[in-house]
């Protein structure tokens, strides 16, 4: 898979990166909500430290669900969950701060908008536990990226995540 080299230069633009027709895309809106990081609550126990995580994961397992339905109804759901040596793009898009630019492309590179790497442990997660994919483990080649609304890549017109999916071809797979 080729991934891209050039940044949008427009606001608005969102061509799709993928060039294969995705087996499987899901498309969930939300605040985006970091998994991983937790905290120590006393007696042994560790507890997420965002409060947002469960209700984000529950928006994520839902739209996994309807896109299995939508799958199902177009071909009976041959092929789910998606197992295998697996390609995930992940476009995560989080809200634009107040103080951000209005008038030209910018990147969400700042701590509220949270680590890239913990964003996507939760949305893999939560597709796991919809049944989408067989394990999150099997995803080997993984792009990802983080932007604001309607700018870039797959970007929403509101905070929420677009993850495409898709078997490694078995002329890419190591004999």
């Amino acid at each position: 898979m080729t991934a891209p080299t050039a940044a949008p230069t427009t606001v608005g633009a969102a061509p799709a990166l993928s060039p294969r027709t995705a087996a499987l895309t899901v498309t969930a809106y939300g605040h985006p909500a970091p998994q991983g990081s937790k905290r120590h609550v006393g007696g042994g126990r560790m507890i997420e430290s965002s409060k947002r995580l469960p209700d984000w994961r529950t928006a994520v397992q839902a739209a996994a669900d309807a896109a299995i339905v939508r799958r199902m109804a177009d071909d009976g759901g041959y092929g789910l969950p998606l197992d295998g040596p697996l390609v995930a793009e992940i476009t995560v898009t989080v809200p634009r701060p107040k103080s951000a630019p209005k008038t030209r492309v910018t990147w969400p590179q700042t701590r509220s908008s949270g680590d890239l790497d913990k964003l996507i442990r939760g949305v893999l997660d939560a597709i796991d536990k919809a049944g989408a994919i067989a394990d999150d483990s099997r995803v080997v080649e993984l792009t990802a990226r983080k932007v604001y609304p309607h700018e870039g890549i797959d970007a929403l017109p509101r905070p929420g995540v677009v993850v495409h999916l898709w078997p490694l071809p078995a002329a890419e797979v190591p004999q």
